[in-house]
Formats: C-alpha cells, structure tokens, sequence
C-alpha cells in the first residue's frame, strides 16, 4: 500500500499530538501541585452538621462501650435515644464523629455500635431490666479524682450498672 500524501500528512498529525499529550504529561507528572480547596477540606468540613439519632447514639455506643457485649451496646444505645426522645432533639455530634472516625478507627467496632443502634430502634432488641430501659444517662463511674466506682453519688441512685457505667434516668 503506498503512502498517499493525505496519509503522510495525517499521521504526522497524529505523531505531534501523541507527542504533545506525552509532552504534557510529563510536566503535569514532574511538577507538584497542590490539592485543590474541596479535596483539602473534604476530611473535615467546617459547616458540617449531624443529627442523626442513629448516627449520634452510634457514636455514644462506640465511645462507651469498651467490652465486646452486646447487651452493653444495646442499653447504651437505648439510653441516649431515651435522651434525645426526652430532649425532643438530637444535638450536632459532628465534631465528635469527625473524631471517633480518624483517630483509631476501628471498622468493626463502629459497625457493631450501628447495629446495636438500629436493633434497639427497631424494637428487635429489647433491654431487659426495667431501670436500664427507662435511663437517659450513661455516667462512668471510675471518677477523676480517684474514687473508687463504690463511694461515687451516682452509684448510689443508679439501679442499672454495667462494665462500669450507671444507666440513669434524669428528669428532662
């Protein structure tokens, strides 16, 4: 097949703009940039806001519950969904999720804390001691101070007590 002088012409074409786009992807490869502004930012967006009562109990349960139990996790979960019931809002806890998220995430645990969430608003987990399923607070009842869980205040009112932590009812 000969070489017409269209087809000499159009492969040079086709040489210069491989040549080209090489060209240009070797500065694009050899010259650093930085992240634009969204991807920047994408970790931790200022004017984000979550109120999620499943997101927002989740984040209770993951922080709180230190023993792999899952009635633990289901009274904790209920506890604070009896206290946003009670407070007939959800609070903003996208900086403490921001934080649960990226330092020592651990994948399982989080996923353990939304299932014990999404059991316990299902109806298909049920806490079983009466004080535990009327409490709207979680208090640890190892103290600052160095008290002994025993000599602590809330030990004394709370009538549910797991791995630690008193599950309350505080009136709204």
């Amino acid at each position: 097949m000969p070489l017409t002088l269209s087809t000499k012409r159009t492969a040079r074409v086709g040489l210069a703009a491989i040549a080209c786009f090489a060209l240009l992807a070797v500065v694009a490869w050899a010259s650093p940039s930085e992240a634009p502004a969204s991807e920047a930012n994408a970790d931790n967006p200022d004017d984000l806001v979550i109120t999620s009562p499943r997101i927002c109990a989740a984040l209770a349960v993951y922080e709180l519950a230190n023993a792999d139990d899952w009635g633990l996790r289901a009274t904790i979960a209920n506890a604070t969904l009896n206290a946003f019931n009670d407070a007939q809002r959800v609070p903003d806890c996208a900086s403490g999720v921001g934080a649960a998220l990226t330092a020592g995430f651990q994948p399982a645990r989080w996923q353990l804390a939304l299932d014990a969430v999404d059991a316990v608003q299902s109806g298909s987990y049920q806490v079983s001691l009466e004080a535990c399923v009327r409490a709207n607070a979680v208090v640890p009842l190892s103290t600052a101070d160095g008290n002994e869980p025993s000599t602590s205040p809330v030990l004394v009112r709370a009538q549910c007590v797991m791995s630690d932590l008193a599950f309350v009812e505080v009136a709204p």
